[in-house]
């Protein structure tokens, strides 16, 4: 049974938010996380009160070559429908009206605990959007790793986008992971007849439950999301996979051969310049660093780095836009 403080907050929760003048002390969110991936993704409405259904077209019409007094076949494309469903996010805010009470700015208390609920929100499906897999939890949607999860196939497949880095380690490895963002290629998706985003609605002073049961009174926050991932066009997207972070490249050949790997992911590309999609690199913590320091090798023509005013620096390879995003796990298992 869960206790009173992993449902609620309690006096030493106030406690540890208090300023020595009593005022409420502003909060340093060392558990929050760097995932501008958030920022960038394209929302959509899906066209099904799950998800969202998508038409490929997988051939196209062969033509034939005419001759005078001699007709051609009648010819055609072949389609197919997939379908990408969404989830479900629900999480409340209880905090007791006693312990609001207490506050010299009632209103900042609550919001303070509502920002972290939030961040929580963006964490989750951040998340989900690389690691969700159904096969684990049908309560979830697929994120991009386990559509990505090959390295064999031709053309107009997944296994075709995932190019190996080199022998990875045992739970020792991550992958970068270039995106196309756009309603033609990928997007976050709500339901059909929903609204995008994190909805939250002020249920204002409720009976709250305790461990045991027991009723108090708590102005209590409702949060709720319903969200999803649909890869419409799988060859937007690419993997550059088994990048041991155990072992990463010391040398200036290996250090070379690990980049010429990013060059040859971008190229699985289908089309870099489709009208409004947006190609973002996505890394975790050890690739970025990598990168960055790969700045000053005097055999770099891959990764540049722009200056931006008022603005952190920002990296690219080859063009593309570096983010690197703290949900990129560096335990995933070898891809084979």
């Amino acid at each position: 049974m869960s206790t009173l403080g992993s449902l609620a907050l309690t006096l030493a929760d106030y406690r540890k938010r208090m300023a020595p003048d009593g005022s409420l002390d502003y909060i340093v969110e060392t558990a929050s996380q760097s995932n501008p991936v958030m920022k960038e993704m394209v929302w959509m409405e899906g066209n099904l009160p799950t998800g969202i259904q998508t038409t490929q077209r997988i051939s196209v019409p062969t033509p034939s070559i005419r001759i005078i007094n001699q007709g051609v076949d009648a010819t055609k494309s072949a389609t197919k429908q997939i379908t990408d469903t969404c989830c479900m996010l629900e999480d409340r805010s209880e905090v007791d009206v006693k312990l609001i009470g207490l506050q010299r700015d009632k209103e900042a208390f609550r919001r303070s605990e509502d920002a972290a609920h939030v961040e929580g929100f963006g964490q989750k499906i951040a998340d989900m959007l690389f690691y969700g897999d159904i096969n684990s939890d049908p309560d979830t949607f697929n994120g991009l790793l386990p559509r990505y999860n090959t390295l064999t196939g031709d053309k107009n497949s997944a296994g075709y986008q995932v190019v190996s880095a080199g022998t990875g380690g045992t739970a020792t490895n991550t992958s970068a992971y270039l995106v196309g963002w756009g309603e033609h290629s990928t997007a976050g998706v709500y339901p059909q007849n929903t609204t995008a985003g994190l909805d939250m609605q002020d249920l204002g002073e409720c009976d709250a439950l305790d461990a045991n049961n027991k009723k108090f009174r708590a102005l209590v926050t409702l949060f709720d999301w319903n969200v999803g991932l649909t890869v419409r066009d799988i060859r937007q997207n690419a993997r550059l996979a088994n990048i041991n972070t155990a072992s990463m490249p010391a040398t200036d050949a290996t250090k070379l051969a690990f980049m010429e790997k990013f060059i040859y992911a971008k190229n699985t590309i289908r089309n870099l310049e489709a009208p409004g999609t947006k190609f973002v690199w996505y890394v975790s913590d050890t690739v970025y660093t990598f990168l960055e320091c790969y700045l000053i090798n005097k055999n770099n023509v891959h990764v540049t780095r722009q200056e931006l005013m008022g603005a952190m620096p920002q990296i690219y390879i080859s063009g593309i836009p570096v983010r690197k995003l703290d949900c990129i796990k560096e335990t995933e298992i070898t891809v084979s």
